[in-house]
């Protein structure tokens, strides 16, 4: 078919251009590389990222509660809430991640902005009353920071507040079964109030460090024993590359419907019109080279990530599901956004404007994780088509069988649109 002639001839002329080899492969792979080398994880002989070990000051001020005079974990009697985080923190399997310090709270406070330590925690005097629901107002944990360090101190107040949801569990539990009876005319007395609170802490207690809500704590192992299945560096490398491809896709998509407009410019377009080939079919083998282009695109940046980096981007069924989404998605951009222009000065805003915007809405996501705004980023990047790229991409990495099959569908429908329209707008430009 002079369709697939076409596309090959025009692949093999992108091929042999250095800036578009440079978009395609060079910017992703160079920005994935110096985020691996930011994190200490590449060109070493040693692949596992590590946390560099926090200072950590821990204040209790938590005095207990009558209610529940003292609390039983591991074969240990602690007479609060507070002391049992304490103990918790001080557990063997965190040494590698905070060394702690027991001080007041002014000499805490003191030692921070001294730079000693880098992060003082103070359990507020009212914690064992707020996790048994017995307090009039909720408990805050303080969190005092060293201004100049970032991962250790946020990765030490996730491990506290994982292993203060797991409290909370209990407490919350306990609320709920309390209005009940309430609600019934039941009273429980002191002693029996205390035996439910106790009951219902229990799970949490005797295995606190395992069974955070929201934190996975990988523990510590010994030469010989089997690795967990991806380090920090690798997960971090992960998003960095995924976002960088979906982003360099749509760029590329773009590149290839511009290359129409170039051609035009030339005047050899017009050449190919006068030949005996309908303009259809020139336009329908353009096209096609776009979605080549970004196939073999997406699909050396993956092979790359996962022999170099050892990348592991989920099963090959739902990989392949979002590759089929994100090329068809990015080409049918790609043409709508180019059919749009009249010449390539305007095609010029589109990458230096358009593209950049919404690429960079698009992986947002990416960069927001941990922050107060990741909850919102779940959503806004989905204004956007690099989003849904990359959202499917999460999916098929963590297995999601189920939305990666519905995110590809949507990419799919969205293509349809961008190309109805900008195959329509392209051959009436051309008629």
């Amino acid at each position: 078919m002079k369709e697939i002639t076409i596309a090959l001839k025009d692949l093999g002329h992108s091929f042999r251009s250095s800036q578009a080899l440079a978009f395609m492969f060079g910017i992703p792979i160079l920005m994935t590389l110096l985020f691996g080398f930011l994190f200490g994880g590449v060109g070493s002989s040693d692949e596992t990222f590590t946390v560099p070990q926090t200072d950590v000051v821990l204040v209790n001020l938590d005095a207990g509660h009558p209610l529940a005079p003292s609390f039983e974990s591991d074969g240990q009697s602690f007479p609060s809430m507070g002391v049992m985080l304490v103990n918790i923190l001080q557990n063997e399997s965190l040494e590698e991640l905070m060394h702690i310090t027991l001080n007041d709270g002014a000499s805490a406070r003191a030692a921070v902005d001294a730079q000693e330590v880098g992060l003082a925690v103070i359990i507020p005097e009212g914690f064992t009353a707020a996790l048994i629901g017995q307090a009039q107002e909720p408990a805050e944990i303080e969190f005092y920071q060293n201004p100049e360090l970032s991962i250790g101190p946020e990765i030490c107040q996730s491990i506290v507040m994982g292993v203060v949801d797991d409290f909370s569990k209990g407490a919350l539990t306990t609320e709920t079964i309390l209005a009940n009876l309430d609600s019934q005319g039941i009273s429980l007395s002191e002693a029996d109030r205390m035996t439910l609170v106790q009951s219902l802490t229990r799970a949490a207690e005797e295995n606190p460090i395992e069974t955070q809500a929201n934190l996975t704590v990988i523990p510590l192992q010994a030469p010989g024993e089997d690795a967990p299945s991806e380090n920090l560096l690798k997960t971090i490398l992960r998003s960095i590359m995924g976002g960088m491809m979906v982003m360099y896709a749509f760029y590329t998509g773009a590149a290839a419907a511009e290359s129409i407009i170039e051609e035009q410019e030339r005047g050899t377009l017009a050449r190919m019109f006068v030949s005996p080939t309908p303009s259809r079919t020139i336009l329908n083998g353009k096209f096609l080279s776009g979605f080549l282009m970004i196939l073999v695109q997406v699909s050396i940046l993956l092979l790359f990530g996962r022999l170099v980096f050892g990348i592991n981007w989920g099963s090959l069924p739902l990989v392949a599901l979002f590759v089929l989404g994100v090329v068809a998605l990015a080409t049918s951009f790609g043409i709508f956004i180019m059919s749009l222009v009249d010449n390539t000065r305007q095609g010029g805003i589109i990458y230096g404007a358009v593209l950049t915007f919404t690429g960079m809405l698009g992986i947002s996501s990416i960069f927001t994780v941990g922050t107060p705004a990741e909850a919102a980023f779940q959503f806004v990047p989905l204004v956007v088509p690099q989003g849904w790229a990359l959202r499917t991409l999460e999916y098929a990495w963590r297995g999601d069988g189920l939305n990666t099959l519905i995110f590809t569908g949507a990419m799919l429908a969205l293509s349809v649109a961008f190309f109805l329209i900008g195959n329509t707008r392209f051959k009436k430009r051309f008629a």
